[in-house]
């Protein structure tokens, strides 16, 4: 409706006709109801066509408020205006002729033309032969084709609209023509065909009009394909309003009850009327939305459970009751055997019919109350806190139909991803800062946060596949969730710090390690360069003074000077064995193996080496592994051991070292602090009379670089 109107103009008019409508429509159904005419109402007025024009007017009024530019809610408020006007026209004909014909029945009335009603109810029954067109066509062609913003799908479909609203305009033309004041048309034709062109005409409107409407629900299925979120849950509002329609017009067209009281399918088709005006308000106004896949749901479980009923009922009670001869009286026993029956088979098929309507509804994946039990199963179990919030992603993901799910735990003053479904979806996620207690800006297409005692402690996070957005279920399972897994967080949050903390540690030891034995390095290398060379001068120039003093034939002072040299070589050698005992030369020059093989002349007892696939390593490793076997070769030599035995096994990745000895292990704290700072292993056994000592130290850069 595209009219210099302001918002406000629209507003009174749509009221207006909505109020006019529901009023009007109300007001005639009364009237015939008073009045004792039900034949009447059901049959020349219509209890669809009044309801139509009473629901479609209320519809409007409601609707109307949030949305004065929609061109649906205005095909709305208009074929509420045209049931209206029917419903109106037919109840003052048959007043106004009630009159003129005393003790006036339907089949007499039907069986008049226009022309022989006194003139007033001519002009009031010709509402009855046009209006039925827009009545019916305008919400299903128009109305579907312009939902649920007003506008069609893309400008390519507006050829629709046009030829919707051309095909109404032909049938209402026609029947216009047809029924006008004077014709002889017989009233009865407005419900059956009309003769002649105009019948044609008349047919050929309803035909188009019909065609229209299937054209339209294409559009609506378009429409589906290419939107996402809301305008989804809306589509999906209409198509459960629908599929009641569909239902009364295709499988009950024949359920009527004896008598002309009243008339079972009038009333079955006002149902399905409200449930699809119920579905045109709620798609309309956006009004709870999220709860569509579950009515759906729960739908469709109590529609089979209801027909389960009914169909034991029918069977036992009224099929084997007439097989026996019970007559129109209900056999007491089959009827409890009925409800017997029903008792025993209503919960398991209640639950296979549940999980049947989930599938149908959610797909493969999870109801949202199933993700919410299985959840709250697994946050109750304990056991494993890091293998629950992985299985809690998985579950997200199976009730949100999200691609990707991501847990995230706060550490120290950070958020960091800690599980994802899939697992890929953690690669190039930093942590991001929390600033002030509040939620980081993490990706995710709906973030909720994880709070305990109003503490942040994390996050969930879902992505939906392309096309498809976050609803209210998904938001109330991540909400739902989350409100479960604060103490779990906590906890994880802990045991990171803790494990954050321990690799600190644990390096910090390496850099202690390290500065330990560079410390060493330096002290060898000062006293080489330094100390060392100048005793080893002196003990030069003793030799000098020597030679000169035999020369003058001194030979006090050559005793002297020689007792003097003897003294400074020893005090080279022990310099020597000082520097080599802190950090020997050769360790860093030819490597472990020509080290320890020096270094085990300098014992005291036999020390056999063997030596297996042996490479050179990184300094750190070599490093390690000499000062570990020396020291557990000087503390077997303390212990009074009589020989040792050493062995060494090179690995792509690690190398093993083995000492046997026959003397008391001592203490070797040292050794295994050495080890366990570089993620080694250490241990020292007894078998018999010797002592078994093995470690074994990576090689990798991961294990032994210091950060």
């Amino acid at each position: 409706m595209k009219l210099g109107l302001s918002d406000h103009t629209r507003l009174r008019i749509g009221v207006t006709f909505g109020g006019a409508s529901a009023g009007l429509s109300a007001l005639s159904m009364a009237t015939l109801f008073i009045r004792g005419n039900w034949d009447f109402l059901v049959e020349v007025s219509g209890l669809v066509f009044g309801f139509v024009g009473l629901g479609f007017g209320v519809l409007t009024m409601v609707m109307i408020r949030s949305q004065p530019k929609n061109g649906a809610v205005w095909a709305i408020a208009w074929a509420g205006v045209s049931a209206t006007m029917y419903v109106v026209g037919a109840t003052a004909a048959l007043i106004i002729a009630d009159e003129a014909f005393p003790g006036l029945t339907y089949d007499v009335f039907r069986e008049l033309s226009p022309a022989q009603l006194p003139r007033l109810a001519a002009f009031a029954i010709f509402f009855r032969f046009w209006t039925v067109y827009p009545a019916i066509w305008i919400s299903l062609t128009l109305g579907l084709l312009l939902f649920p913003d007003g506008y069609p799908p893309s400008p390519r479909w507006k050829w629709v609209g046009w030829w919707s609203a051309s095909s109404i305009a032909v049938g209402a033309a026609a029947a216009a023509i047809s029924g006008n004041p004077w014709s002889s048309v017989l009233i009865k034709s407005a419900e059956g065909t009309v003769p002649g062109v105009l019948g044609s005409l008349m047919t050929a409107g309803f035909l188009l009009a019909a065609l229209s409407s299937v054209v339209s629900i294409v559009s609506l299925v378009v429409r589906y394909r290419r939107s996402s979120g809301t305008t989804r849950s809306q589509i999906r509002w209409i198509v459960l309003g629908g599929a009641f329609l569909v239902i009364f017009i295709f499988f009950l067209p024949n359920f009527e009850t004896e008598g002309p009281s009243t008339s079972g399918s009038e009333l079955v088709g006002i149902a399905a009327m409200a449930v699809l005006m119920a579905s045109y308000g709620i798609a309309i106004t956006k009004y709870r939305l999220y709860d569509i896949d579950v009515v759906v749901s729960r739908t469709v479980t109590y529609g089979v459970l209801a027909a389960f009923i009914t169909g034991v009922y029918s069977l036992i009670v009224v099929g084997i009751g007439s097989l026996i001869g019970s007559g129109n009286e209900p056999n007491l026993a089959l009827s409890i055997a009925a409800v017997a029956i029903v008792a025993v088979a209503f919960e398991p098929l209640r639950n296979r019919v549940q999980h049947a309507a989930n599938r149908l509804v959610f797909g493969k994946r999870a109801s949202p109350y199933e993700v919410l039990a299985r959840a709250t199963s697994r946050l109750a179990d304990s056991g494993s806190p890091e293998e629950t919030l992985e299985q809690i992603t998985r579950l997200v993901v199976e009730g949100t139909g999200a691609s990707l799910a991501i847990l995230w735990v706060k550490v120290g003053d950070h958020l960091q991803a800690h599980s994802a479904t899939p697992e890929e979806g953690l690669a190039g996620l930093g942590p991001f800062p929390i600033v002030n207690g509040q939620m980081p800006d993490i990706p995710g297409e709906e973030v909720v946060a994880v709070r305990h005692r109003d503490e942040l402690l994390g996050a969930l996070t879902i992505t939906k596949p392309r096309g498809q957005s976050v609803t209210g279920a998904d938001e109330k399972v991540l909400s739902d969730v989350a409100a479960g897994s604060g103490l779990l967080l906590r906890n994880i949050g802990l045991n990171v710090e803790l494990a954050e903390r321990a690799a600190q540690l644990r390096v910090s030891r390496r850099r202690l390690v390290a500065a330990h034995d560079a410390e060493r390095h330096r002290l060898e290398r000062d006293l080489h360069d330094g100390a060392q060379q100048q005793v080893v001068a002196l003990k030069v120039k003793l030799g000098i003074a020597r030679t000169l003093a035999e020369r003058e034939g001194a030979e006090k002072v050559v005793e002297i000077v020689t007792v003097l040299a003897s003294t400074t070589q020893e005090a080279v050698d022990a310099m020597r064995a000082v520097a080599h005992g802190i950090y020997p030369p050769l360790l860093e020059a030819e490597g472990l193996e020509v080290a320890l093989s020096a270094a085990r002349r300098t014992f005291s007892i036999p020390v056999a080496i063997e030596f297996n696939d042996m490479a050179r390593y990184g300094r750190s490793v070599e490093e390690s592994l000499y000062f570990c076997v020396i020291e557990i070769v000087t503390q077997a030599v303390d212990g009074g051991a009589t020989s040792v035995e050493v062995a060494l096994l090179g690995a792509s990745d690690s190398v093993e070292f083995s000492i046997r000895h026959d003397g008391d292990p001592g203490d070797l704290v040292a050794v295994e602090d050495r080890l366990d700072a570089f993620e080694g292993r250490f241990s020292a056994e007894r078998s018999g009379s010797e002592i078994i000592v093995t470690g074994t130290l990576g090689t990798s850069d991961l294990a032994l670089e210091l950060a």
